[in-house]
Formats: C-alpha cells, structure tokens, sequence
C-alpha cells in the first residue's frame, strides 16, 4: 500500500472511529433516559401502591345500626344523615364555609342559627362567610379529601355539652366515623401497568445494549485496522528519509 493510499485509508477510518464513538454516545444518552423513565415508572408504582384514602362511616338506622364506609365526599360528609343530622360543615384556611351553591349555604346558615352562631341575615351570611370558589372540585372525592390533609379545607363538628350546642373546629383524624386506610381499589390495575411497562423499558434497554455491543466490536476493529495503517505509513515516511539521506 502506497503513501497515498494509505493516508486516504487512515482518513476514512479515522472518520469512521468519530462515527461509532458519536453513535456509542446517543446510545449512552437513551440509555440514561430509559433509566430515568424507569426510576419514574417505579416512583408511580410505588404511589399507586401505597396510597390511602379517607372513608366515612355511614349508619344505617342510626347510631345503633350498621356502620357502611364509604369514600369520605364533601356531600357525603355534610348531608342530613338520620340521628347525625347537620354534624359536620366544611371551612377554608380563613374561616369561611366552603359551598358549592347557595342551597348549601342556606343549609350551614340554618344550622349556625340553631346554635346561634350566626345573628346575621342570611344575605349577609352569604356575602360576608361564605366561600363559593372550589365549586365543582368539591364534587372530586380525592381533592376533597387531599384538601383535608393539606390544610386547605377544615371541618367543623357539632359539639354538645349541658349548656350547649356549637360547631368546633377539629382534625379530620379526631373523628371516630371516618378511617383513613390503604386504597387497594387501583393495586392490581396499578401493578398490571407497571409490569407491562417495564418489560417494554426492559427490552429496549436490551437492545441498546446490543447496538452498543455491536459498536464496541466495530470501533476496535477498526482501532486495529488503523493502528496496522498507521505503521505501514511510518515505515513509508522512514524509507523516504532514509532514500534522501
């Protein structure tokens, strides 16, 4: 092989080597983004599989009767229940009762009559207490119920004692009818996903693997390749001096 020849060689490998090792680097780059979607895919399984819910504890034919739980829901919660009647209302961080619509605001007004805790037109009971923002997202059973963790909704019970009846304010975790427990309703959709998924990452993750392989084998061929080039080169030039010597 000629001087020429040789450097045109050493050329085409040497791109060839810039090729490979700039395609190893992609490959390198999905690598670290399946990893990143399979971390995240684990973090969500973990979350369906540990999250929790709050129930209520419903009586039927009152307080000697059988207990139902069911997801603990704004309405369920404030509704007229048998002997349980107008237990519970709702407030924000502020004070104010949180409603969806003025029948709601009539029947807390109502209820605060009874224990004169308002002595005020219901007019006013509305303009000036009354919190009618979270509308429909009452309606959501696990915003209602996230609200209640977080701080951003508040209960207030109805307390009685021999000289009387008022609305406290209490924790969520105080009331003796309503449970907070494991939510296992999503568990088996949740792990069905997850392996479904994985497998998917798992087997593209095994691919790149491959590419990379295939790669690496290339990359040092041609390493050798142009290591053989190159000496032939040197021993070109060398022969050269030595001729004009």
């Amino acid at each position: 092989m000629g001087l020429a020849s040789s450097q045109a060689r050493m050329l085409l490998l040497t791109a060839q080597k810039s090729d490979l090792e700039y395609r190893a680097q992609m490959i390198n780059q999905r690598k670290l983004n399946l990893g990143m979607r399979t971390q995240e895919l684990a973090q969500k399984y973990s979350k369906a599989m540990s999250n929790r819910k709050l129930e209520l504890a419903v009586y039927t034919g009152g307080n000697s009767g059988v207990a139902i739980k069911e997801d603990l829901s704004y309405a369920g919660l404030t509704t007229d229940n048998g002997e349980m009647t107008g237990t519970y209302l709702v407030t924000d961080a502020s004070g104010k009762y949180v409603v969806r619509n003025e029948a709601d605001a009539k029947k807390f007004y109502d209820r605060l009559t009874q224990t004169s805790q308002v002595k005020c037109s219901f007019e006013e009971f509305k303009a000036k207490n009354c919190n009618y923002n979270y509308g429909s997202l009452l309606g959501n059973n696990s915003f209602f119920q996230d609200a209640l963790r977080n701080g951003s909704l508040f209960i207030q019970q109805l307390m009685s004692s021999d000289s009387e009846n008022k609305y406290k304010d209490i924790s969520y975790a105080s009331v003796a009818t309503i449970y907070d427990s494991l939510d296992t309703s999503d568990d088996d959709e949740a792990q069905a996903t997850y392996e479904a998924q994985a497998l998917v990452l798992s087997n593209q993750d095994k691919q790149l693997d491959l590419e990379l392989q295939q790669i690496q084998t290339k990359h040092k061929a041609i390493e050798t390749e142009y290591d053989s080039v190159k000496k032939v080169i040197d021993k070109n030039i060398e022969k050269s001096f030595k001729i004009f010597s």
